[in-house]
């Protein structure tokens, strides 16, 4: 939607051609009106406007006046004149101030739409001139900040090229991540438009952009900014961090890093959301990485140690020892847990669970949570998750191991006078248990798997003319030659008979 200004100090003049532009112009505008100069330049100072149509001759401050006050403006919107004079100086001054068109009263419901369809035109094509102008300088900017080796030369040369006209003498870098995006206009737009809201002056030579990770960088030579946009920010949550004062330009990338380190130390605090690099006291690490203490949780996977395992996350991650030793070890430690506890769990476990590994990547990257609170709660959730996951997989491999032995005895003991408490008994299992998981494991009942069994053992027996079929029956444990026949015809559809005279053919 586009902002349009409607300005003239006549009411139903006013009205009508909102209305017009209502009518013709169906959701594409929001529409606000002044009756004169002053008026207008209240609202121009408070919104941001696209579009002014402004009549000449008005009492206090007239249309020329006007416009001469918003030619000083850093955004300027697109103007267009109208009045019931038909006067070649006032078009003359208009032009000056490269007003878009001059429009006579009555206004010709026509005219005014084909002017306002070529002002929205160039609207567009001025904010995609704009646009283009400020990614190429934050792609420019950011290559100098993720350049490992890049030069003071190097950087002046693409500072020159830039051509920031508007760089302070004097600025402070300043980084801003914001979790909670805004929900009317993206980011950076809304930082812009308090900026240039509340430091109307300071804000013609600040630099907005975004760096590689999305954050916001300002560079401002009023470091005030950066409490009042978080006092603007509302519900939205933000962190900033903000570099020492420089003096020049090459030093922008040192400022750059600076704000980047302030803004990383807000992790270990949650009573601050703004972090200057001179309140950072330099810290000299002094404890070793607990590497044992991550290894024991590590070893406990699986286990019945719930208890223990909380205790010795806790003892790892804890808060006043990890501030007294510094960011630097926090990062350190969270690389140690990556790597002897998460990493080396799922090299045993696999990576089968979809919503373990999400978990998994969310919680490898510590500056992926607003501080440290957040990211242990993260850590020992998934730590759990991974712990109980592990007693399934332990469970299930017992379960298979006991089912092959059960299984096994079968095949070995087939004939023999076999039923399920025999066989739980052989495995040391409990007799329900057993019997629930044999049929989990076989599709079938003990009864129905060994009767299958026997039939299958029966076949090559039958095939052996010299053996009578009661003796085939009773080498594969039925105790009754009739309750073999009924048994093989009902799994194998014939008789064993049949069985033994179709294949004696063969």
């Amino acid at each position: 939607m586009y902002k349009l200004l409607i300005i003239d100090d006549e009411r139903n003049i006013r009205l009508g051609i909102q209305a017009m532009i209502l009518r013709e112009f169906p959701n594409q505008f929001t529409l606000l009106l002044a009756s004169n100069g002053f008026e207008a330049l209240e609202i121009l100072e408070t919104e941001r406007i696209d579009i002014v149509l402004t009549d000449i001759k008005m009492p206090g401050m007239d249309g020329i006046e006007l416009i001469q006050a918003i030619h000083s403006f850093e955004k300027k919107p697109q103007i267009v004149m109208i009045s019931g004079y038909d006067d070649f100086e006032y078009a003359k001054e208009a032009i000056k101030y490269r007003v878009k068109d001059y429009l006579l009263k009555p206004i010709n419901r026509k005219e005014l739409q084909q002017t306002l369809k070529q002002v929205i035109a160039e609207v567009n094509m001025a904010e995609e001139k704009q646009r283009e102008r400020e990614r190429n300088q934050a792609n420019q900017l950011n290559y100098l900040f993720i350049h490992p080796d890049i030069t003071r030369n190097e950087i002046e040369e693409v500072m020159k090229n830039l051509r920031l006209e508007s760089f302070p003498e004097e600025y402070f870098v300043g980084i801003i991540k914001m979790w909670e995006p805004t929900t009317e206009i993206e980011s950076l737009s809304y930082v812009k438009e308090i900026l240039a809201q509340y430091f109307q002056e300071s804000f013609k030579r600040m630099i907005t952009f975004y760096d590689k990770n999305q954050n916001i960088v300002v560079l401002t030579p009023t470091i005030s900014v950066f409490e009042r946009l978080l006092d603007k920010f509302g519900s939205i949550t933000a962190f900033i961090g903000v570099s020492a004062k420089f003096r020049h330009r090459f030093q922008i990338k040192e400022g750059y890093e600076q704000a980047c380190y302030a803004l990383k130390h807000l992790f270990l605090t949650s009573s601050k959301k703004v972090m200057l690099f001179s309140e950072i006291t330099p810290k000299v690490k002094e404890d070793p990485i607990p590497l044992e203490k991550i290894q024991k949780i590590s070893n406990m996977l699986g286990t019945n140690r719930d208890q223990e395992i909380r205790k010795q996350l806790l003892e790892i991650l804890n808060l006043e020892e990890i501030s007294s030793n510094g960011i630097e070890y926090m990062e350190e430690l969270h690389q140690a847990i990556n790597e002897v506890l998460l990493d080396s769990a799922f090299h045993r476990l696999g990576k089968e669970s979809i919503e373990i590994m999400q978990h998994y990547d969310h919680v490898g990257h510590i500056y992926n949570f607003k501080d440290f609170y957040e990211y242990y709660y993260a850590l020992e959730a998934l730590v759990l998750q991974l712990h109980e996951y592990t007693k399934r997989l332990k469970s299930i491999y017992s379960e298979q191991k006991y089912m092959e032995e059960a299984l096994q005895y079968i095949e070995e003991n087939y004939y023999k006078d076999l039923n399920l408490a025999v066989i739980s008994n052989y495995v040391s299992l409990n007799y329900s248990y057993f019997s629930h998981m044999f049929k989990e494991s076989t599709g079938q009942n003990f009864i129905d798997y060994l009767k299958k069994v026997r039939i299958e053992k029966a076949k090559p027996l039958l095939q052996k003319p010299d053996l009578m079929i009661s003796e085939v029956s009773h080498k594969v444990g039925f105790n009754h030659p009739k309750q073999f026949a009924r048994v093989f015809r009902e799994l194998e559809g014939i008789s064993p008979k049949e069985y033994r005279e179709n294949n004696l053919l063969i």
